[in-house]
């Protein structure tokens, strides 16, 4: 004879066509496997590590369900189903002179693989019950999983209110839950055990519904006259119990299956519309990003003498830091061109749309303005009037004047800018003011004047330069900036700027960039006869 799993699977019907019904409910490659590995029924699962899930009869390894994890469900219902086939075939061989008991249990088996409701299970099961064994009424029950208690699902015959719902051990049907055990009472009102509304029963036959150990319900079928019930009865009726039982496991199994691939569907549909609405996000980011682009300067002044040199790379799509370069126009006298550094606080697109205010609050100022430091106390007060309160902006602004080499330096809030002079030696300028827009218009912006000399650079930098961090936590540093800028610097500005660059992602070495940098570099070419010297 062939083993169990491959009779069950191997034969066209209906207990193939359950299996064969949940593998097309989880939608996902799933193999039956026997206890040889041989494969029964389905496919290998394709990809991944598949799960490998045990069917047992007994402690008794009859074969395995492979593919992801819901076909445990699968393997469950092999379990059952084995089961099942074993109980059925040793039912059968017991009661093989009895052809009504045989053609019973044959049909009514038939007839419960073939459902998978839980709701016309049971009225199936009380159909049967109620045609093969005299009574007046019969009822099932299941346990419910929140209360411990039973609760009628399905009733036939004569309503009695006592079944409705019966607590845990309370009364002949609790009892029986509670033991697992089928009883006969033949005089139910001599029965301590009888509920004191069960009005009109005078006998019944209980059977608890079984799956392995595990009580589920109780079936119960009950006479309004005193009725001599057999244990005959009692094994008919237990039979048609662990058939239910059985049965109504399946059906939940296939409901659960059916509700995982529900939501399942639910999840992708759903994943579906985020990842619309990432690709929509994405492209809103990526026109913001080329917007912002377009609002740094296309070109850097040509000045005789010069050379500048600038750079901004966002941590994100789009970034918070800003540098320019603005020619002054002449007014109140004033020549040459304004450098700037700014970061705004935050980052992605909430800060690049306070740069851009901050962009062109600087530039509409810049005309108007009778000096840098009254530039940056009308920017701060404007940005103030226009910002949330944790929105403010660090800058380093330079107005300079070309045909000298003067330099007038005003820093909100920002860090320091590095002077480094053609000798070697590295001259820091620090901040003269709080951020822009960070307080009211009350304290007003203090300045410094310096030369930029012959081979002398001037450095502005955001802060994610030397906070730039590698994936142990170490910052790239201040230190590590003046040794490159330092080597760099009489190679141009150029120059410098790109090995700033090389330097940080040398050190980083792939590790996430958590903030934007920034770097603009001046410097002022040395002469002939310097060089010489």
């Amino acid at each position: 004879m062939p083993p169990i799993l491959q009779q069950l699977i191997g034969r066209e019907g209906a207990p193939r066509a359950l299996v064969s019904a949940v593998v097309d409910a989880i939608g996902s490659a799933v193999g039956v496997e026997d206890a040889g590995g041989r494969l029964l029924f389905g496919s290998a699962a394709d990809g991944g590590s598949p799960g490998r899930f045990p069917i047992f009869h007994g402690t008794d390894c009859v074969g395995r369900v492979t593919g992801p994890a819901q076909a445990a469900a699968v393997a469950a219902l092999l379990q059952h189903l084995v089961g099942r086939e074993v109980e059925r075939k040793a039912l059968g061989s017991e009661v093989l002179h009895l052809y009504r008991e045989v053609n019973l249990i044959y049909a009514f088996s038939e007839k419960t693989a073939a459902l998978l409701d839980v709701e016309r299970v049971a009225q199936l099961t009380l159909q049967e019950a109620h045609r093969v064994i005299d009574c007046s009424h019969a009822t099932l029950m299941l346990m419910d999983e929140q209360t411990g208690g039973l609760v009628r699902v399905a009733a036939v015959g004569d309503d009695l209110p006592c079944l409705q719902a019966v607590p845990s051990g309370e009364g002949i049907v609790g009892a029986v839950a509670a033991t697992g055990v089928g009883e006969v009472v033949n005089d139910a009102d001599l029965d301590p055990r009888r509920c004191a509304d069960c009005v009109g029963m005078r006998a019944l036959i209980c059977a608890p519904l079984k799956v392995g150990e595990r009580v589920t319900g109780v079936l119960a079928v009950c006479s309004a006259v005193p009725m001599p019930y057999t244990a005959a009865e009692l094994k008919l009726l237990t039979t048609l119990a662990l058939q239910t039982a059985t049965a109504i496991e399946n059906a939940r199994l296939f409901e659960r299956a059916i509700h995982a691939a529900a939501e399942r569907e639910r999840l992708m549909a759903l994943h579906q519309q985020a990842e619309l609405a990432r690709t929509k996000l994405e492209a809103e980011l990526t026109l913001a990003a080329r917007i912002q682009a377009d609002l740094f300067p296309a070109d850097l002044p040509r000045v005789d003498g010069y050379e500048f040199a600038a750079r901004s790379r966002p941590a994100r799509l789009c970034g918070g830091d800003y540098y320019d370069a603005l020619p002054l126009s002449g007014h109140a006298g004033r020549t040459g061109l304004v450098l700037c550094v700014a970061d705004v606080a935050g980052k992605g697109l909430p800060a690049a749309l306070v740069m851009s205010n901050a962009q062109a609050t600087i530039r509409a100022l810049l005309a108007h303005a009778d000096s840098l430091a009254d530039l940056a106390g009308h920017a701060s007060e404007l940005l103030h009037a226009t910002t949330p309160p944790e929105k403010y902006v660090t800058a380093a602004l330079v107005e300079l004047v070309p045909e000298s080499g003067a330099f007038t330096f005003v820093g909100a809030g920002h860090v320091d800018t590095f002077l480094l002079r053609a000798s070697g030696d590295v001259v820091r300028l620090v901040s003269t003011g709080h951020p822009l827009g960070l307080l009211p218009p009350v304290l007003p912006y203090d300045k410094t004047t310096h030369a930029l000399g012959e081979g002398d650079c001037l450095v502005l930098f955001s802060d994610g330069v030397p906070e730039a961090q590698n994936a142990g936590g170490e910052e790239f540093g201040e230190a590590r900036l003046l040794d490159v800028l330092l080597a760099a610097a009489p190679d141009g500005a150029a120059a410098a700027v790109d090995r700033v660059f090389e330097a940080i992602d040398t050190f980083v070495c792939g590790a996430p960039q958590y903030d934007d940098i920034t770097i603009v570099v001046a410097r002022r070419a040395p002469t002939a006869s310097s060089e010489i010297l």
